[in-house]
């Protein structure tokens, strides 16, 4: 896929839907991803917990992506999501691993890497841009890969019974304040917004 191609991708989908998800909605944005992909046209399926592109004995060296896109008859685009960024990196080789079985998942075109950009400091949930380190590993392959990173702020909460109940834990009391994304097809980079609060 080209450059040109991943981002009509990246732009077909509504990313605003995602500022109403509150936590750290790792089966939302899977479910989200899911539903605007089959939306777009018949020919378009699923498959949820992805066939691993490695087979040991039992589950053992068994990765599983979150989910394959599929064109027609063929994967077309294997997907990772990812809400912690220590795992960002596992993540990238699973992509890889994806992208290189072409035994199994010929047609294969992408590996995206959907972040959400949590973690832990001092106890206390932080959420920034953390893919500095990402996009210097995806270089040093020749696959084409796109990245999604989803920076939140800390909400100011009301006294609601919603805003109560977001208040329970460390994920909930924030909200999406923008989603950036940066491509590689082998060759070219670019990097753009996909939404602004």
């Amino acid at each position: 896929m080209t450059v040109n191609d991943i981002e009509n991708f990246l732009k077909s989908f509504r990313w605003n839907t995602l500022q109403k998800m509150y936590g750290s909605a790792h089966t939302s944005i899977i479910g989200f991803i899911s539903s605007e992909w089959i939306n777009q046209s018949e020919l378009n399926s699923i498959l949820d917990g992805a066939p691993s592109p490695k087979i040991g004995k039992g589950r053992k060296d068994q990765k599983n992506a979150e989910i394959l896109l599929c064109r027609g008859n063929k994967p077309y685009i294997v997907v990772e999501v990812e809400t912690g960024v220590v795992k960002y990196s596992e993540k990238i080789d699973s992509i890889w691993d994806y992208l290189s079985n072409s035994k199994d998942f010929n047609g294969i075109k992408l590996g995206l890497l959907v972040m959400a950009n949590g973690y832990a400091q001092s106890s206390k949930m932080i959420y920034r841009h953390n893919w500095e380190p990402v996009k210097k590993k995806v270089t040093k392959k020749k696959y084409s890969a796109a990245l999604v990173s989803i920076e939140k702020s800390k909400a100011i909460l009301d006294e609601s019974t919603l805003g109560h109940l977001r208040r329970r834990n460390n994920y909930y009391p924030w909200d999406i304040v923008n989603i950036d994304y940066w491509i590689f097809d082998g060759n070219n980079i670019r990097e753009g917004n996909l939404w602004k609060q």
